[in-house]
């Protein structure tokens, strides 16, 4: 066996395979599969599978030597961790048994249905929040119109307030979110359906625009709306299962942060939306028109959103 053989000879090396080229690991993210690595060593020296010591010490062995796939079930799973926090397309399936032909805790290859699905899981185990306001931190690139940093903050009566170079507008007329043929306000977001398939059938109601119409719709709710855990996860639901979703993969937003990428191309404009993974935050979304106007990219930036109790 080669050393290359030895070190890619755990569960999930095929799809790690398969996942292309990506940066590599920060520091934080390296230390972090460390800690991963002596807590599942110390999981199965509990359970008579070897002791710590023996373990760890087959672990940081040279890697030719045999000893080193001793702890691989530990290793497979924090390499894994590693390369997900890296931004690589691989994605561990932690329910995935013999009927879906993975063990449990396998590494899987990243599609944008695995992706969504495993980003709904992380919005659903979010904290509820709550206050006066809904505050967005937002940066604007709209067609030929340059950008622009504001902030916008959302009451619960659905008025509008924007705050930008240290004057506040309000819109006189309340405004509401729209999804599918209805709009909502800001209570009646928690009236939504929870089950995806459900909200999805709300949002793909448009003849014409179809799939394009719930994918903006999505990532609006997603961005700018005060939408529960429950809300969230479900979007990502449904997300997951609209045709037409393809994943592009890691990617940056406009104010350099990581994120993973994707992209729905409809009627006139392919659009995309770029999510981070580890907190199902919605980083950004962009649309390209693809007729008509000269400069055709409609860019939103959600370089922070939460709950506000006043404005400014």
């Amino acid at each position: 066996m080669t050393d290359r053989q030895a070190l890619l000879d755990f569960p999930g090396a095929e799809a790690l395979r398969a996942a292309g080229r990506v940066e590599p690991p920060s520091a934080r993210t390296l230390a972090r599969a460390a800690a991963a690595v002596d807590a599942a060593i110390r999981d199965e020296a509990a359970t008579g599978g070897g002791s710590a010591t023996q373990e760890r010490a087959a672990v940081v062995v040279p890697f030719r030597r045999r000893r080193l796939v001793t702890g691989r079930r530990a290793v497979a799973t924090a390499l894994a961790a590693a390369a997900v926090a890296a931004g690589a397309a691989v994605y561990a399936d932690p329910v995935a048994g013999p009927s879906a032909g993975r063990a449990p805790g396998q590494a899987r290859a990243a599609t944008a249905a695995t992706f969504l699905e495993d980003t709904a899981k992380v919005a659903a185990a979010l904290p509820a929040s709550s206050g006066r306001y809904w505050r967005m931190h937002l940066r604007t690139a709209a067609p030929g119109g340059g950008s622009r940093t504001f902030d916008e903050y959302v009451s619960r009566s659905m008025h509008y307030s924007v705050v930008a170079r240290g004057h506040t507008f309000t819109k006189p007329q309340p405004g509401t979110w729209k999804l599918g043929p209805r709009s909502f306000g800001w209570k009646g977001l928690d009236a939504l359906p929870a089950d995806p398939a459900a909200l999805l059938k709300i949002m793909n109601s448009s003849r014409e625009y179809a799939g394009q119409s719930a994918f903006i719709q999505a990532g609006t709710l997603l961005g700018g709306a005060p939408s529960s855990p429950g809300l969230r996860a479900a979007l990502y639901g449904a997300l997951a299962r609209l045709d037409g979703v393809k994943l592009v993969g890691p990617a940056r937003d406009s104010a350099g942060r990581k994120g993973t990428e994707l992209v729905f191309s409809g009627v006139a404009s392919t659009d995309y939306l770029i999510i981070d993974p580890r907190t199902s935050a919605l980083l950004e979304t962009r649309s390209v028109t693809t007729k008509g106007r000269p400069d055709p990219v409609d860019r939103t930036t959600y370089l922070s959103v939460g709950p506000a109790d006043r404005i400014g």
